[in-house]
């Protein structure tokens, strides 16, 4: 296990990535919703929804390290469609009803957390989360935007073996 680091300074990219991307990273479409948070240490949480099957999983999208300052965009986005979306009805939408479909590269963790129901059969479940190395979408006007970066070790791998950058 990496010992934390306290001085941000310090913190390279190789150790960041090393940190964040413990597995391989994937990519897919996640359709982000206008529900946001942040962590203890200040990282950027979206709510998404992925297609599983015939029904869509909610899973925390989480932006991450020095990628975290690149977000504001999406955010920016995401709170003027939920505005949006409330000035034209009289009933306030649900939340999964505005979507904004997002191409992600990053990689999958699984968190385990307790059942908050008492009710409930289970006392924990698994929750999923993203965490995100680079995205790409469309603005409101149609522009295609895309931020972040390939994980360090992947940076790496490409020009060790000549096929350039990312």
């Amino acid at each position: 296990m990496k010992k934390r680091i306290d001085t941000p300074s310090l913190i390279t990219p190789d150790y960041e990535d090393g940190g964040l991307f413990k597995k391989p990273p994937t990519e897919l479409v996640v359709d982000l919703i206008p529900k946001f948070g942040k962590n203890s240490r200040g990282d950027v949480i979206i709510k998404g929804l992925v297609k599983r099957d015939v029904h869509d999983v909610e899973v925390d999208v989480i932006f991450a390290g020095r990628r975290k300052s690149e977000s504001g965009e999406l955010v920016t986005l995401l709170k003027r469609k939920w505005d949006n979306a409330n000035y034209r009805v009289a009933k306030t939408p649900a939340r999964k009803e505005v979507r904004l479909p997002t191409r992600v590269q990053g990689s999958w963790r699984m968190r385990v957390a307790e059942v908050d129901d008492e009710d409930a059969q289970e006392l924990y479940t698994k929750e999923y989360q993203l965490l995100v190395a680079r995205w790409a979408f469309n603005s409101d006007t149609g522009e295609f935007r895309s931020f972040g970066e390939p994980p360090f070790q992947e940076q790496m791998v490409k020009r060790a073996s000549g096929s350039g950058g990312a």
